[in-house]
Parts: structure tokens; C-alpha cells; sequence
């Protein structure tokens, strides 16, 4: 097996699509038929049962999400078929991320409408935020730089679901200060539509990362694309994610060992070495299992592992850094998981929070929610070794996944060909210094041709000894440095020339940079870039 490198197109407005997207409606027609024939028990629920009961939950939750919050409903296939329709699922963490991430939604929904099926987005909150601010392009001292503009002040590390605003004046004047900084760089941000929704839901939810998914869905809404959506939390409260949980924790010691497994012959596979990447190893505290699965009470929002203890008949759970048990459920591999679900939902009613990590999130959205997952490139990355993993334990052909990425630069302007032509100043300015004989054209005077004929001389030296080698390198050192003073105009020309493009590619950097939160993008332009790169994609 070899290494299966991805890389983010470089190019604005270029698309990675892996395979490539017109090939979509084809993976989806086949994991669909795939996932239909799957009859695997989960612990007395057959996968048949499971996956309807599973995608029935999570679409009647997102309706009434979607309601509640005054949002448009999803669009949904033509009734005139008779089968359930087929799920495009995708996701990510409410956050204000990159049009690289943006680009999945929009391709769910073109996606979903081409095979009369329903587009799903899947808001991950139980991760922990990276930062509460954003970078922003502006010109500082006639230089383009980058800040930080921060939209909350807050500390700790609650997950998304757990975390609310910290200061509401710094988050209602965010837009205002995102806008000056970023001043006349983008004539119609995405910003000027999305902020107000974001604040005006101060109201509804003291949560920035619900504020976040909700401005966003607002947003798409606009334009005509309605995918259906839901928090990661309610997911997994919901009966057909609790089936899925008990089976793994029934199977905690063969699950583990798959996986484990399976991580360190990736590692092999791309060299890695540290401990962490991409996931870490799900570990061994005494007779107690590290389970694939996040878990915090909701008074003390920080995540650790779940730590599962097998015994005879049941399971005990407690928190990873607690000594206190959590629960101890009738769960075993032989014994169905009816009453270990009942607990698993009364430990919910309880404020304990039991999450999906990232191998696992993906694993219950692509095999009982969903008929096609679109991945960006880190989850696809994740998902190599979450294919082995399910592969191995659920004994299937794991179900094919499509990844996307879009490159888009903010529209500043800047030197595209500045870094090519800096590579070719650098190996003229070295070439001058260790060459400038090759630099010299016949109009020059008999010491530098006596100065060039030594160098030739010393070039073709031998070179069997180190005294010869020391002599020849000496004597070709002393020769150059005599011709330096002929090409010394030139010299000065590319050191010039170097100072320049070494300002553009600085500039470069920062004006070219793919990774700046999609609401601080032209609106008409990232329409435009979505347009080209999905076609059939319509606005409405």
C-alpha cells in the first residue's frame, strides 16, 4: 500500500474533488446499495433497522432546529419517488472557517438535488474551539500585515456545545472592527450579511458556535441552498447513536485492538512519529479501556476520555481522572443493548455528555446515517485509518467517501509570479558570486581574461590529494573574487531586484493566503467561485 498524499490546490478558484464530482451520483447509487444489503447486529438491532431508524431521528430533529430557530426548512427530493430518500452528509465545527471548508455544504446540496436526495450538515460541537478571534488583512505603515480581531474573550477549553459568549460587547462591535481593518481590500464581504444574523441572536442562544451555524445556514438560505442540519449533540442523544455506542463499548477490547493496530501500521505507512497524529492510540489504565468516546458533565465542561471496565454480564463507565463510577450498565458482547441504551439516555438526562470522537463521528455518519460522506482533506485524511478500523471490525467494504477543498484568495492584490522569479534572481545573484566569469562579455581587458584562463586552469586540476583539492579550491576562490569587480553593476541590479521581490512575497503571503474565514470574502465573489467550480450549482 502506498501513501496517499493530498494537498490543497494552489491556484484561486481551483478545486481538489477526489474522485473526481461527477462521479458523485455513481459512489452515492453504490454505497447505497452497499449499506442496504448490510445486516449487521448491533447488539439486537439489526443495521437494516438501525440506519432508518437513525437517518428517521436525526432528519425529525433537524426539522424542528431549523424551526425553532426561524430558519428555512431543507429542500427535499421530489415525492414522486417511493424509496426513503438517500442522505449526502457532510460537516464540520462551528466555526468561521475557510471557503476551502464553505464549498462542502454548497456541493451536499448540488449533490443531494442532482440524485433527488437530501443534503445534511453536521454541526460538530463537541469539539473545543481553536481561538476567539480572526485574521484580518490591513495595511499598516504602507505594509500589508495581518491581526487579530477578537470576537469573544473567553477562557478554558469547553467544547462548542458547552461554551457561551463571554463579553457581548465584543462580539456585537466585531463586525465593525473586522470591516475597518479589512477597510476597502473586499468591496462586499460576506460579513456585512452574516454578523448582524450572528448578533441578533443574542437572544436565542448565548452559544458562539450556535450563533455561528445559524448565521451561516442563514446565509446559504439566501442563496438558495437548504441542506438539513444539526448539532452533533443532539445526534447523540438520539436512540439509533446509542445503539451504535453500546455495540463499541460491548466490543471495547476487539474495537481497541483494531484500531490500535491499524494506527501504528499508518504511522509506518507516512513516517510519523509522534504519539498524537492523526489520532492517538486508545489506551490501557489498569483493567480499564480507553473508549472511543468523549465525555464531560455539562457543570464541568472539559473533555476526557471514557474509560469502560468489562465485566462478567455488565460494563462500568467513569470519567478518564476520576476515581467515582459513572455507571454500570447491563452491556456485555452476548447480551442485546435495549437496557444499556435506556441507561446510556439517563445518563444524558443527568448532564453527562457522552461525544463521538473523530474516527467515530464519521463512522456512525457514514455507515447508518448517511448514503455519501464529503469530507475536506483532514477528515480524509482521518478517515484512511477510519476506513481500516471499520473496515476490520464491522466486516464490510467501507463505504466511499468524496473529498473537497476549495482555494480562494481574498481578491488583493498582489505579485502572482513573484516567488518563480525571486527562485530565478536567487540563482542568478549566486551564480554571479561563485561564476561571474559566464557574466562577462569579450570587451573586457587582459587581467580579467588572465584571471578567467587561471580559474579554467584551476578547474581542471586534479584533485587526488588534499593539498590539490585545498590548491584548486583556493585557486579558484582568488579568481572569482578578481572578476567580481566586473560584474559588480549586475550584482547591485539583483540585489535590488532580490529586495523587491522579496517585499512581494511577503506581501504574497499574506494576500494569498487560502486560509481567512469566508465572511470576510466578497460576496458576489465566492458566488461566483462556487458557481464555477460546482457546475449546476444555481442561486436562488
Amino acid at each position: 500500500m502506498e501513501p496517499h498524499r493530498l494537498r490543497a490546490p494552489s491556484a484561486d478558484g481551483a478545486l481538489l474533488a477526489e474522485p473526481p464530482l461527477a462521479e458523485a451520483g455513481k459512489l452515492l447509487a453504490r454505497n447505497r446499495t452497499s449499506l442496504d444489503r448490510w445486516d449487521y447486529d448491533f447488539q439486537g438491532r439489526r443495521a437494516s433497522v438501525l440506519r432508518p431508524l437513525a437517518r428517521a431521528e436525526v432528519l425529525d430533529l433537524a426539522g424542528k432546529y431549523l424551526k425553532d430557530f426561524g430558519l428555512e426548512p431543507a429542500s427535499r427530493p421530489s415525492a414522486a419517488h417511493s424509496e426513503p430518500p438517500s442522505l449526502v452528509v457532510t460537516g464540520h465545527q462551528p466555526e468561521l472557517f475557510h471557503p476551502g471548508v464553505w464549498v462542502k455544504n454548497f456541493a451536499a446540496a448540488l449533490i443531494a438535488r442532482e440524485n433527488n436526495a437530501i443534503g445534511f450538515n453536521l454541526i460538530v460541537d463537541n469539539d473545543v474551539p481553536k481561538a476567539a478571534d480572526v485574521k484580518v488583512p490591513h495595511v499598516s505603515h504602507g505594509a500589508l500585515r495581518v491581526t487579530r480581531i477578537a470576537f469573544d474573550d473567553w477562557r478554558g477549553d469547553a467544547p462548542y456545545e458547552d461554551l457561551s459568549v463571554h463579553d457581548e460587547s465584543l462580539f456585537a462591535s466585531f463586525g465593525e472592527r473586522a470591516r475597518d481593518a479589512l477597510a476597502d481590500a473586499v468591496a462586499d464581504p460576506v460579513l456585512d450579511e452574516f454578523w448582524p444574523h450572528a448578533v441578533a441572536l443574542r437572544d436565542r442562544t448565548a452559544k458562539p458556535g450556535l450563533r455561528f451555524a445559524l448565521a451561516r445556514r442563514a446565509v446559504e438560505a439566501s442563496w438558495g441552498v437548504r441542506n438539513a442540519e444539526l448539532p452533533l449533540s443532539a445526534v447523540c442523544g438520539t436512540e439509533g447513536f446509542l445503539w451504535f455506542a453500546s455495540h463499541l463499548l460491548a466490543h471495547l477490547p476487539r474495537f481497541q485492538r483494531i484500531h490500535n493496530d491499524a494506527l501504528e501500521r499508518y504511522r509506518r505507512l507516512y513516517g510519523i512519529r509522534s504519539r498524537n497524529h492523526p489520532v492517538p492510540a486508545l489506551g490501557r489504565h489498569d483493567d480499564w479501556l480507553e473508549a472511543p468516546f468523549w465525555v464531560w458533565r455539562a457543570a464541568a465542561p472539559r473533555r476526557h476520555a471514557l474509560l469502560v471496565r468489562q465485566l462478567a454480564r455488565t460494563i462500568q463507565l467513569r470519567i478518564g481522572g476520576e476515581d467515582e463510577l459513572l455507571a454500570e450498565i447491563p452491556l456485555s458482547p452476548e447480551r442485546e443493548g435495549c437496557c444499556a441504551v435506556e441507561q446510556l439516555r439517563a445518563l444524558a438526562a443527568q448532564g453527562v455528555r457522552i461525544r463521538t470522537r473523530a474516527l467515530t463521528t464519521t463512522m456512525f455518519a457514514r455507515y447508518l446515517l448517511g448514503d455519501l460522506f464529503l469530507h475536506g482533506i483532514g477528515g480524509a485524511k482521518y478517515d484512511e485509518l477510519g476506513d481500516v478500523v471499520a473496515g476490520r471490525f464491522f466486516g464490510i467494504e467501507p463505504p466511499a467517501y468524496l473529498t473537497l477543498s476549495l482555494t480562494r484568495w481574498l481578491g488583493i492584490a498582489a505579485d502572482a509570479s513573484a516567488s518563480s522569479r525571486l527562485r530565478a534572481i536567487e540563482r542568478e545573484r549566486r551564480d554571479l558570486k561563485f561564476n561571474p566569469d559566464r557574466h562577462l562579455d569579450s570587451a573586457i581587458g587582459s587581467e580579467a581574461w588572465s584571471r578567467i584562463e587561471v580559474k579554467r586552469r584551476a578547474v581542471n586540476a586534479p584533485t587526488g590529494t588534499p593539498a590539490e583539492k585545498r590548491g584548486r579550491f583556493q585557486a579558484i576562490r582568488a579568481a572569482n573574487e578578481g572578476l567580481q569587480g566586473l560584474v559588480a553593476d549586475r550584482a547591485a541590479e539583483v540585489d535590488g531586484e532580490r529586495a523587491r521581490l522579496v517585499a512581494s512575497v511577503r506581501r504574497n503571503t499574506v494576500a494569498l493566503s487560502r486560509e481567512y474565514a469566508s465572511i470576510l470574502h466578497s460576496r458576489s465573489g465566492l458566488r461566483t467561485a462556487f458557481a464555477r467550480s460546482l457546475p449546476g450549482l444555481e442561486w436562488g
